[in-house]
């Protein structure tokens, strides 16, 4: 019964955007369009290398590497093995939402287990610090250090978070599983990694443009307010994070919502970690929870400070 409302709730829901579709066509069509070129321009250039090089180094064993330099930190902070530092790091230099695939590719190693890639995802969910930087700091906000300022409490903020969802000591490098050992030649593992990666792209690509479509059928129903801006930011980052550096507002404020909208990352970027992990043992709810935890404490940190 449950089932079939929900069920329902949705097909009522698809029904009404199909019907805005039609009577918006020029502004969907534009919005789809703007969702392609982000897509194209920004996100494969971006991202692609990145998706692409760690999924190859994980099969040649960078994770070692990363793990000699920064496991220590990460296993006395945590209580995970030092193997999950190759995620924690990559992710804060990267972005959203590459930390949950070097989670899943950890796991896949047979790295970590499935209980501490569940701690792993709450606090790998980082913004390109580029995108805040340059983008929102520069770009939307015209102060370069407003942006830097945003992106270190999002970070700290985030790797806080982290702190509150590790497990007792005695949960501790219990995995007893064997690493799998990598036969394949490189050709074989570059085309593996090609295939994974565009399978997540060719994902996001399609979330983008479906978020963007919301978000302009919300533009032309809503009004122009601050509960609606608020709102198009917890469907897709981009947009409402533009739209709130653009309004009338004292600046510790405006910082501090787009610190909020940054680290609760938007539905568009739930719904592709969610694509990710799915099938894997990771919980999506780990993630959302974590995701508003660390939305508030970004919030209000950057609000007193």
């Amino acid at each position: 019964m449950k089932k079939n409302l929900i069920y329902l709730l949705i097909d009522i829901t698809l029904i009404n955007i199909f019907f805005f579709i039609f009577i918006y066509s020029k502004e969907i069509k534009e919005s789809v369009i703007l969702a392609i070129n982000i897509w194209k321009n920004s996100l494969i250039t971006s991202i692609f290398p990145f998706l692409l090089l760690s999924s190859l180094l994980v099969k040649y064993g960078f994770i070692d590497i990363i793990s000699n330099f920064f496991g220590k930190i990460t296993e006395k902070l945590y209580n995970l093995p030092k193997k999950a530092s190759y995620a924690v790091i990559t992710s804060m230099f990267t972005g959203f939402p590459t930390g949950s695939k070097y989670t899943k590719d950890l796991l896949n190693n047979n790295e970590i287990t499935v209980e501490e890639a569940n701690v792993l995802i709450t606090f790998t969910s980082f913004s390109n610090p580029l995108f805040v930087i340059s983008s929102i700091g520069e770009g939307m906000l015209n102060n370069k250090r407003l942006g830097i300022k945003i992106f270190i409490v999002h970070l700290l903020t985030g790797l806080l978070v982290g702190l509150l969802f590790k497990k007792g000591k005695e949960t501790k490098n219990q995995n007893n599983q064997k690493r799998i050992i990598n036969n394949k030649s490189f050709i074989e593992n570059l085309t593996d990694s090609i295939n994974e990666t565009f399978k997540i792209l060719v994902n996001i690509l399609g979330l983008l443009v479906f978020f963007f479509i919301i978000v302009t059928i919300i533009d032309k129903i809503l009004p122009n307010n601050m509960i609606t801006l608020i709102l198009k930011g917890l469907i897709e980052i981009t947009t409402g994070i533009n739209s709130i550096a653009k309004i009338n507002l004292q600046i510790k404020m405006k910082v501090a919502l787009i610190g909020l909208l940054l680290s609760f990352n938007g539905l568009s970027i739930h719904f592709q970690t969610k694509s990710i992990i799915d099938n894997t043992g990771i919980k999506y709810e780990k993630y959302l929870i974590s995701r508003t935890i660390h939305a508030l404490l970004c919030f209000i940190t950057l609000l007193l400070f």
